[in-house]
């Protein structure tokens, strides 16, 4: 079973993005800042390190982008997909820049969402 690490700021899209991605059967942990995303992939050495990383484009204190940029500094390529209520010109280069792969528009298409996810997580 594939794992997700879901980041949002709100408790709403969070349960409903965990709640969607559980009943389609992924493991999904959840985070809701740029700390608990960089904890959390650290915190995976123990155990099952997430497959991918759903990230909300626009957090408290740095955003989904900044998040990524310090896990991919570090060395890190899971794949990710930055989730935003919209898409500007500079998140979408500084996503092409970390080698994202993709970039998801609210509201969430789930039927695009879903397809995105399983070819990403696919062994």
């Amino acid at each position: 079973m594939a794992k997700v690490l879901v980041a949002d700021d709100s408790e709403t899209i969070l349960l409903l993005l965990q709640t969607r991605l559980e009943m389609e059967g992924y493991e999904v942990e959840t985070a809701i800042d740029d700390q608990e995303v960089v904890d959390a992939v650290h915190g995976a050495a123990g155990g099952q390190a997430p497959d991918l990383l759903l990230l909300d484009a626009m957090m408290p204190r740095k955003s989904g982008i900044e998040a990524l940029r310090e896990l991919r500094a570090e060395g890190i390529e899971t794949p990710a997909l930055i989730v935003s209520a919209h898409q500007d010109a500079d998140d979408a280069d500084a996503a092409s820049a970390l080698e994202v792969s993709g970039y998801v528009t609210k509201p969430i298409d789930f039927d695009r969402l879903f397809a995105t996810v399983a070819q990403l997580t696919a062994s």
